[in-house]
């Protein structure tokens, strides 16, 4: 009869995390999670779900089958080579458990070794005088150099997924021609998870480059199928997909230096890449 397949989020996101985002098949580099592809990743049951599948064991229970232990992130190639049953004598459940718990610990060796911080910028040495202008041509409010200095420095410490996704606020704004920020093809292009991507979203409505202006109600929410009121106040993952997105002030800086910009790669090299030395352009 097999067993139910039902693993928790919670076990998503640690498979995840742990994984590195890597297949975690002995010399294979795969990535599992692309940008703009959410299907390619696989979670492969060591012992099998269905009765007919590769180390399938009926004395187990289905708390365990869909447990962090019983469960190895693979790509779809190495997926389909160990569920093959006629792989089952080699690929045993000893040797996948070792081989993921070897894969884990190349996985957290390698980020004991990246360091933790960015280090600190001097951006007080180049000139954003045009961005000051030009912020205070097109918008009521005016802003100061000493403004743009923080608002940078602000995302500019902050680590590269971060920077990355102000990179992609600001181009598509800028694209679209509008101030609503496109949050569902944002997700598209990101090369993460769905909770990181809400997670980063939530810290950049905090430090006032966006801001969710849908459901702003502390009772605003939805009828669930079970007749209860879900309240989003907090639920990011909802708002990530269903909210309404604006720029803030903060945010109309990135989409100023983004269209300032000839060449979009140097704004790309000084945004996520942190090369400074892309704003000697915009003194030219």
């Amino acid at each position: 009869m097999g067993y139910k397949r039902d693993v928790k989020d919670s076990v998503r996101r640690l498979l995840y995390a742990n994984s590195g985002n890597i297949c975690a098949m002995y010399g294979c580099n795969n990535t599992l999670v692309h940008a703009n592809t959410a299907s390619i990743n696989e979670i492969c049951h060591i012992e099998a779900v269905n009765e007919n599948g590769a180390r399938y064991n009926s004395n187990l229970t289905d708390e365990y089958v869909n447990s962090y232990e019983n469960l190895i992130l693979l790509c779809p190639t190495c997926h389909s080579v160990i569920d093959n049953k006629q792989n089952e004598e080699f690929y045993t459940v000893e040797y996948l458990k070792q081989m993921k718990q070897f894969h884990e610990q190349q996985v957290q060796e390698a980020l004991m070794k990246k360091a933790a911080m960015d280090p600190p910028m001097y951006l007080e040495g180049y000139d954003i005088g045009g961005v000051v202008d030009v912020y205070n041509n097109l918008y009521e409010k005016e802003i100061k150099k000493k403004y743009v200095y923080k608002v940078l420095n602000n995302i500019l410490s902050m680590n590269a997924a971060i920077r990355s996704i102000v990179y992609g606020i600001a181009m598509l704004c800028s694209e679209e021609g509008t101030e609503q920020v496109n949050v569902h093809r944002l997700y598209q292009m990101a090369n993460l998870d769905l909770y990181r991507y809400a997670e980063i979203l939530m810290l950049l409505e905090q430090q006032k480059i966006i801001e969710e202006t849908r459901y702003i109600n502390p009772l605003d929410g939805y009828e669930t199928e079970d007749g209860d009121w879900h309240l989003v106040q907090d639920d990011y993952l909802y708002k990530t997909t269903q909210g309404t997105w604006y720029l803030k002030n903060r945010g109309r800086v990135f989409v100023v230096i983004y269209e300032m910009f000839r060449n979009k790669r140097d704004f790309y090299d000084f945004m996520v890449n942190r090369n400074l030395e892309m704003l000697r352009k915009l003194e030219e």
